[in-house]
């Protein structure tokens, strides 16, 4: 046995095994929770298209930050959580400075100073 970490390669790109297993399992529990306590009709194709959002969003997130078991645990089950709530999130973050980028745009575009 050696105590050398596990580092898996993808892509090109190096990542440790341990922490990243971590959070995909962290992930599915968490959206298989979130999904068993839905009311009404169970939408099972949205919530395993959201499914594999958290977990694409986690595993960069756990490797960006090379975080540890533990870090890695929590962030899963923090993202999982958040669920449909990432696209809301990023639609806010990009819409928000595409509307101000193209107004200043339409701003210098449409005014009379040379």
């Amino acid at each position: 046995m050696s105590r050398e970490p596990v580092v898996w390669w993808i892509f090109g790109e190096p990542f440790h095994a341990g922490p990243t297993v971590v959070c995909i399992c962290a992930v599915i529990i968490t959206r298989v929770i979130i999904g068993l306590q839905a009311k009404g009709k169970a939408q099972w194709t949205l919530d395993v298209a959201v499914t594999l959002l958290c977990l694409l969003v986690s595993i960069l997130w756990v490797q960006a930050q090379g975080l540890e078991l533990l870090a890695a645990g929590i962030t899963g089950i923090g993202i999982g959580s958040l669920g449909a709530g990432i696209i809301g999130i990023a639609k806010g973050a990009i819409g928000g400075k595409l509307r101000a980028g193209f107004g200043a745009f339409m701003d210098a575009f449409t005014s009379t100073k040379p």
